[in-house]
């Protein structure tokens, strides 16, 4: 990991003697007479403009440099240390100031982003106790630095590549600082200062060397890495990721990962008894925090715990902000009572109906018509979308139905586009339904919720097949932490429904087999307001859809949550799977997975293979046969209405892969299900054939003519057609 060479180009100037019992290092390029002068002033110029008062003083000052040019120079001044402060200074090598500038000097000669060290001073008395010391640096204008930019991203732009972006040239300065010998012991987010090249990259410039350690470059351990980066504050989960770019792609070794986790949680420790330790100025803090707060409009409030929500559009996902342990956090233990009661009061039923669905699966004939659905993104690549569903609808014979999403956080425009684009497909002969998204905004501003909700609803109302209320609602990054925040995204959707009592509303919109989150969402939801219920059913990321988790397949989870629909007592009984696909290798940070960072194992084993080409990730071939297995499961197990595949066209997921939009490349799955509605046109599900091998399927068909085929498999084969 190491990129420095010990020692390389580290030798500091020399001190030298100037005047009035001052000695001084001066960096060559900065020895001017002017450079000289602001060491050993007794006063501050005038034009000095105050940047700091701490125990430290810090100005930025005009100095006058060769030829009479003036620059900009930062001018940081400390007070005399008490004995016994100068005792251990004397034992790390100096001064703070020294220090800090032979930090920097090692620094910036090694090609590490620090403001240029221009000079140091020291003035002792005749028994070589120190009185004064004096540290120059260039000024850098337009400097802001990670807490800022962190912020910023936070609370105007939460974009997921800007975030990695900006995270990563982060951890690359701080790997290049330790890879020179160098611990920083005060490495908080405003010490790592950040600004844009003209490029818009990210320069990083370390700053507040004053308390650094200073060893051979090359030979720090993982546990001083990891101790020195402990003072960094990001969410749990972007700490995992900044550990790892720090790594360079792999996981933090063990030994690191210790040492960062104790000395953070003995920084937290210490960051608590602050106000016991200095009570007046920690009241002197929280009173200007209060009146900043008070003078802010809510917008402008920092979103942070739950409220912080982040977009990734390379993966099409919100990310989340922390790990598991802590989300449970911002859980409230009302969802558990409400949980329980549900299961009190419908457990009984909902195990009885489900049995009695269970045990009729397979057992009633099904038009497969319609029941194979496409989800498509209103974005830029809308006409090459509609390219490939007609070529798709060629094969099946008929329009096939479409799902469009209209997400929150992309703002009225693009809700308009929605209602646009839905009134488009509606007029090619497709059957429409809409997904209407949410961020964690829409549960903070309800109005601007409900602005989009009828937005959506007053432009489709009069052909849209159904609304799908929420998105993976069961899952905190995507904004709904408490069964309560759901009941504010309904809210708007049951309003428009008084208005609009021809719509048909769908929900809670769960993903993946979260069975004990559904009843608790249920429970503030009014009787009626459901048509159906719609879920996201990945079943089984890591392999085919008959494999089990626990006691359910994916039959066994149709019959299930359709026995949920019937408990509650839903219009619709048989379900909508309103999301389902299995995340390809190689897709990066493109797939679900992967997203927003791609890690390739531990440290310790590197080079090792990488981890994106095990599970849960599988290859384009068996994606091809997983999807058919489960549009068949689900439609000839008769607890599913429709099911739609997310989505047509994407690089990390797609039936499409538009890695290169001018050459899109269709994928296994695109070609296998072209055949399989091809095969379906004018097909109704007649029975499942049960004589048979053990651990072969095999589902008849009847065509319109009268004569019957069959689709026959085995879980390591592709579809047979008898």
């Amino acid at each position: 990991m190491t990129s420095v060479s010990p020692e390389k180009k580290s030798d500091v100037p020399a001190w030298q003697n100037i005047s009035d019992g001052w000695r001084a290092a001066v960096n060559p390029a900065w020895d001017f007479s002017g450079v000289r002068d602001l060491l050993t002033a007794e006063k501050e110029s005038a034009e000095a403009v105050l940047l700091q008062q701490g125990r430290e003083r810090v100005v930025k000052a005009p100095c006058v440099c060769g030829g009479g040019n003036t620059r900009d120079v930062v001018v940081k001044t400390y007070r005399s240390p008490g004995r016994l402060r100068e005792f251990f200074d004397g034992k790390e090598k100096g001064s703070k100031a020294f220090r800090a500038f032979r930090a920097a000097w090692i620094l910036q000669q090694n090609g590490v982003g620090t403001p240029a060290p221009i000079a140091v001073a020291e003035r002792r008395d005749g028994n070589g106790h120190l009185l004064e010391s004096r540290l120059i640096t260039e000024f850098v204008p337009a400097m802001s630095n990670f807490r800022d930019e962190l912020f910023h991203i936070y609370a105007k732009n939460p974009d997921c590549e800007a975030l990695m972006s900006l995270m990563q040239a982060a951890a690359d300065a701080c790997r290049a600082m330790h890879d020179c010998g160098i611990i920083h012991r005060d490495l908080g987010n405003q010490n790592i200062a950040m600004k844009k090249t003209d490029a818009g990259a990210w320069s990083v410039l370390l700053i507040d060397l004053d308390r650094v350690r200073i060893f051979p470059a090359g030979t720090l351990t993982d546990e001083q890495r990891g101790r020195d980066l402990a003072r960094l504050d990001l969410p749990s989960d972007f700490r995992r990721v900044f550990h790892s770019m720090y790594y360079m792609g792999y996981g933090e070794p063990g030994a690191f990962h210790l040492a960062e986790k104790k000395e953070r949680e003995a920084f937290e420790r210490h960051s608590a008894l602050r106000p016991w330790r200095h009570p007046i100025r920690e009241w002197k803090i929280r009173r200007e925090d209060r009146r900043i707060a008070q003078a802010s409009p809510s917008s402008d409030i920092l979103p942070l715990g739950r409220e912080l929500w982040i977009w990734d559009g390379r993966s099409e996902q919100a990310i989340p902000a922390y790990m598991s342990k802590d989300r449970r956090k911002f859980r409230s233990p009302g969802n558990i009572l409400k949980i329980a009661k549900e299961f009190l009061l419908h457990g009984n039923a909902l195990w009885k109906n489900y049995k009695a669905l269970s045990a009729r699966s397979f057992e009633e004939p099904v038009d497969a018509a319609g029941t194979i659905g496409l989800s498509l993104e209103v974005d830029a690549a809308w006409e090459a979308q509609l390219h490939w569903l007609g070529e798709l609808e060629k094969s099946a014979g008929a329009k096939l139905p479409v799902l469009l999403r209209a997400y929150h956080h992309k703002g009225r425009e693009h809700w308009r586009e929605v209602g646009a684009r839905a009134a488009e497909l509606r007029a090619r002969g497709n059957a429409v339904a809409l997904a209407l998204v949410q961020d964690r905004a829409a549960i903070r501003n309800a109005e601007s919720w409900r602005e989009m909700v009828f937005s959506v609803i007053e432009k489709t109302c009069d052909f849209a097949d159904f609304y799908e209320i929420g998105h993976a609602t069961n899952r905190g990054k995507w904004g709904v932490w408490n069964f309560s925040d759901y009941e504010k995204l309904l809210a708007p959707a049951i309003e428009a429904k008084e208005k609009f009592p021809q719509i048909k509303l769908t929900g809670p919109a769960c993903i993946d087999f979260d069975l004990h989150q559904l009843p608790g969402l249920m429970s503030g939801v009014p009787a009626g307001t459901f048509h159906a219920l719609s879920q996201h059913l990945y079943v089984d990321r890591r392999g085919a859809p008959e494999n089990f988790q626990g006691k359910f397949d994916s039959v066994e989870k149709f019959a299930i949550h359709r026995a949920l629909a019937e408990t509650y007592g839903f219009e619709e009984e048989r379900i909508i799977v309103s999301e389902v696909n299995w995340p390809l290798l190689d897709a990066g940070v493109y797939g679900p997975i992967d997203s927003p960072f791609v890690m390739y194992g531990p440290w310790e084993t590197r080079p090792a293979a990488p981890w994106t080409t095990e599970p849960p990730r599988v290859s384009e071939d068996d994606c091809a046969k997983f999807m058919c297995r489960y549009f068949l499961l689900a439609i000839a197990s008769g607890h599913v209405s429709r099911a739609y595949w997310w989505r047509l066209l994407h690089r990390g997921f797609g039936l499409v892969d538009d890695a290169d939009p001018e050459n899109p490349r269709p994928r296994a799955a695109f070609y296998a299900l072209q055949k399989l509605l091809s095969h379906l046109a004018g097909t109704r599900f007649v029975r499942r054939v049960k004589d048979v091998p053990v651990g072969t399927w095999a589902l008849e068909f009847a065509r319109a003519d009268g004569t019957r085929f069959t689709f026959r498999w085995t879980l390591d084969s592709f579809l047979e057609i008898a």
